[in-house]
């Protein structure tokens, strides 16, 4: 690998502490956050305002206009969210709750869209949101696609915990992962945030597992009763089916897409 620019290094890792920060992020915060020294970070937050890649307030930093400009020029996720926008608005009105697509990115979920319900379920993931893939259903899921010696290779032997409930190694992990395979959905509860459960499923797209997942607030569903919303995730893989079979048709720019596998709750795009 090519030798980096320790400064640009410095100030990519900066903008990322920012975009992870669910609100404004102080200096003094950024300070401990990055070990950066105060001038060093001073000068560095200097550029990415100048560039508008942040924006600063009172509050603190958050991230500006100039980052969203250069995150949505990235032609994959803006086409994955235009392929299934359809199949999200029909998930959503069907089971009224919140759901999520999201995109395997090593041993992280990275979420590219979602839909919200009259619920207000405010503590749902966000666009853009990066969580370990093993604490939450969603991750869960598209990590079953892989093969174990894939996920030996992205998920250490010891986990980190998002919450009490994350599953805190790899081995308990791959029992999880048995289970997954076995039945073709994830169940999570309160591993990635306090509160609420979640159902999962995965499909295979041409640069990796994306994902489908409904999200309810503990109050109003036990993990064990989410496998009623099932047949509507699967309605929603079939439509992604069928897209992708039209855009392969049409000679869809983003590529060759296989429409030979639609079974158990996974599709090859």
């Amino acid at each position: 690998m090519a030798s980096t620019n320790n400064s640009v290094d410095r100030a990519l890792d900066l903008l990322k502490v920012v975009a992870r920060s669910r609100g404004p992020v102080r200096f003094t915060d950024l300070v401990t956050i990055t070990g950066i020294p105060k001038g060093t970070l001073h000068s560095l937050l200097a550029s990415l305002e100048a560039a508008q890649f942040l924006d600063r307030s009172g509050e603190g930093y958050r991230v500006g206009i100039g980052a969203f400009e250069v995150g949505t020029s990235m032609p994959l996720p803006a086409s994955l969210r235009e392929a299934v926008a359809p199949a999200l608005d029909q998930l959503a009105s069907k089971t009224h709750e919140a759901c999520h697509l999201g995109m395997l990115v090593g041993s992280d979920v990275v979420y590219l869209d979602r839909r919200d319900t009259g619920e207000g379920l405010r503590f749902a993931s966000r666009i853009g949101q990066r969580l370990p893939a093993h604490a939450t259903g969603l991750g869960k899921a598209m990590l079953a696609l892989l093969d174990d010696e894939e996920i030996a290779a992205r998920c250490p032997k010891e986990l980190p915990r998002v919450t009490p409930r994350t599953v805190g190694t790899r081995a308990d992990l791959m029992k999880l992962i048995d289970h997954v395979r076995t039945r073709g959905y994830s169940l999570e509860s309160e591993e990635s945030t306090p509160g609420v459960c979640c159902i999962g499923v995965a499909v295979l797209g041409p640069d990796g597992p994306l994902g489908l997942s409904i999200t309810v607030p503990v109050q109003r569903a036990h993990v064990d009763e989410l496998s009623r919303y099932l047949p509507d995730l699967q309605d929603a893989l079939a439509r992604i089916h069928d897209v992708a079979v039209a855009r392969q048709w049409f000679g869809s720019a983003t590529g060759a897409i296989r429409s030979d596998a639609h079974t158990d709750g996974a599709v090859n795009l």
